[in-house]
């Protein structure tokens, strides 16, 4: 065999070493669920999870790359052969073949019922292994319409609506979106011109108009829409919600027009556009006072937890991808594994995706328990700041996952075609901005901890949590975890007792160093449980990895003499 020929047949080794199953392939999603949900919830879905990982890692993941393909992205027909109105979104069948995979998993039908949360995480985390699938935001805002309607809307909404919506027939489901931001105020919700005027004669029904500026899932069937009542006070205390269908009981478009569709920098398979409504009928989502609360505390917090989990997809996607491939690519007669630069990387890449999907999984689980407690998980200071904290962390590291395994791949990993990475990679900004930028996240849990001290919640949880690791050989861990957290919460006591600009300057550097302190109390906390049942687990090792990399202070892995052998650790298990 000639160099270029074994060149070859090593990248097909690469290419039959991946994982057929996602699920199978994935130990410390199965653990961690088990752990969280408890071997009985879980048990009756496992099937699911198991379909749903194989159809993932197959043709789901061949369809998305060639859904990718310009030549094949959504495309809007506004009008048909006779020159009606009809605002059609047309696809490319292999976007329905998915969806048809995706709905039959359950992944939305599951959420009929209460404290199913985790368990709809866990097959959406699946999914979005592929990015945007092209149906990981359709699942999202679908899921947050679905509790939003469980939670405030009309009898006629539960027993007209709910059911298409949980249907986990793709062909005959209704699927929902949410349009907030318009060009005026982007995150600034409070800044909001569209206008909403009651229809006499049929009450919670209304005429809403105006424009949205970015309306991803634009072809849904219901979309939760926010507007202004007349005559109702500025900011966010006068907006009200409203779900507008898209359609009118006789197919004609109902108001809802879409001006165009966005070019985006990554999620290009989902259509998002700027839409203008013209005396569209929308219903009132509960009362009208409290239509802001109800987009932000479920709506919006339902995506921001997607958009954590679509984050830990990639992430464990990215991995996958580079893994495999340094395992069996050679360069300068050693396969790129055996470099401890290469090592490095992937070792921070399995660690960081450990600690975001560790910590997506916590949260979803904490909303199902405090659902089925009766309590409100807005309401809850700890899934509050959580999910927020969350989004941000998972999606600033997928980026630079993402990024490591691009690198591995050499110039191969810039190739579309070569790998999904690019695409991936395309995608992680998108997921950065949905559901608050950044900087929007920072303002509110400034705002939150200045009011209410919001962010002693999760403080406490991490410490609670530290107290009760008992296991010997995890104890000096604990107490270096500990340390960095009696640290971070003065540090952050300080900040928030000065100048409030200062504040708003620092904020980042404190919630970046908080989110780390309470995804390591929560990987000592999954690695106690796996070494009290006596099983093999990475944990350990990764856990350390990430203490020290992240959390500790100071640490400097040039002066650490094991830190060779800790990388090796996280790789070996």
């Amino acid at each position: 065999m000639n160099r270029v020929e074994q060149g070859r047949s090593l990248l097909r080794r690469w290419e039959a070493a991946k994982p057929t199953n996602f699920c199978d392939d994935d130990e410390h999603l199965r653990r961690t669920l088990a752990f969280r949900v408890g071997p009985a919830r879980l048990a009756p879905v496992e099937a699911l999870l198991h379909q749903a990982g194989g159809d993932s890692a197959g043709p789901v993941s061949r369809a998305c790359a060639l859904l990718d393909r310009p030549e094949n992205l959504p495309r809007l027909e506004p009008w048909n052969g006779i020159g009606e109105r009809t605002e059609e979104v047309v696809f490319h069948p292999a976007f329905h073949e998915v969806g048809r995979l995706v709905w039959r998993s359950r992944v939305l039908s599951l959420l009929g019922e209460p404290g199913n949360v985790a368990l709809h995480t866990a097959l959406a985390y699946l999914w979005t292994q592929n990015g945007e699938v092209p149906h990981g935001c359709p699942v999202a805002c679908t899921a947050g319409l679905i509790k939003a309607i469980q939670r405030c809307g009309s009898d006629w909404m539960r027993r007209e609506w709910l059911p298409r919506l949980l249907d986990p027939d793709y062909d005959r489901r209704w699927h929902g979106a949410q349009f907030l931001t318009e060009v005026q105020g982007g995150s600034d919700v409070g800044a909001n011109a569209c206008v909403a005027r009651p229809i006499p004669g049929e009450p919670g029904a209304w005429r809403i108009s105006g424009e949205k500026w970015f309306c991803s899932n634009v072809h849904a069937d219901l979309s939760a829409v926010t507007a202004r009542p007349e005559g109702a006070p500025g900011g966010t205390k006068g907006i009200g919600l409203f779900v507008v269908p898209r359609r009118l009981a006789d197919g004609r478009p109902n108001g809802v027009f879409i001006r165009r569709l966005k070019q985006k920098l990554g999620t290009r398979t989902l259509p998002t556009a700027e839409v203008d409504f013209q005396d569209a009928v929308g219903y009132q989502l509960g009362g009208l006072e409290e239509g802001f609360r109800v987009m932000m505390g479920v709506i919006i917090n339902t995506s921001r937890l997607g958009v954590a989990l679509g984050s830990c997809g990639i992430m464990r996607r990215a991995w996958v991808e580079a893994f495999t491939y340094a395992r069996v690519r050679e360069a300068f007669g050693r396969r790129l594994i055996e470099f401890p630069a290469v090592r490095e990387q992937l070792a921070e890449m399995r660690a960081l995706g450990f600690a975001g999907l560790s910590s997506t999984l916590f949260l979803a689980a904490l909303e199902d328990r405090l659902t089925l407690a009766g309590t409100h998980p807005e309401d809850d200071p700890l899934f509050r700041v959580g999910v927020t904290i969350n989004k941000y962390i998972c999606s600033v590291d997928g980026g630079l996952v993402v990024h490591h395994g691009i690198e591995i791949l050499g110039g191969n990993g810039t190739i579309e075609d070569f790998s999904p990475l690019p695409r991936l990679y395309r995608e992680m900004p998108v997921e950065e901005s949905w559901e608050g930028p950044h900087n929007t996240m920072m303002a509110q849990i400034l705002r939150d901890a200045l009011r209410s001290k919001m962010h002693d919640a999760l403080l406490g949880k991490a410490e609670d949590i530290l107290l009760g690791i008992r296991h010997p050989v995890l104890k000096e861990m604990r107490d270096r975890a500990a340390a960095a957290l009696a640290d971070g919460r003065s540090r952050f006591g300080r900040v928030l007792r000065g100048d409030p600009e200062a504040a708003a300057l620092h904020i980042r550097g404190l919630v970046h160093r908080m989110a780390r302190i309470f995804q390591v109390s929560l990987l000592l906390e999954e690695t106690e449980h796996d070494l009290a049942a006596d099983r093999p687990t990475p944990l350990p090792a990764v856990a350390e990895l990430f203490l020290n990399r992240y959390v500790v202070a100071g640490y400097d892995p040039m002066e650490d003499a094991g830190y060779g052998d800790l990388v090796g650790r996280v790789l070996a298990s």
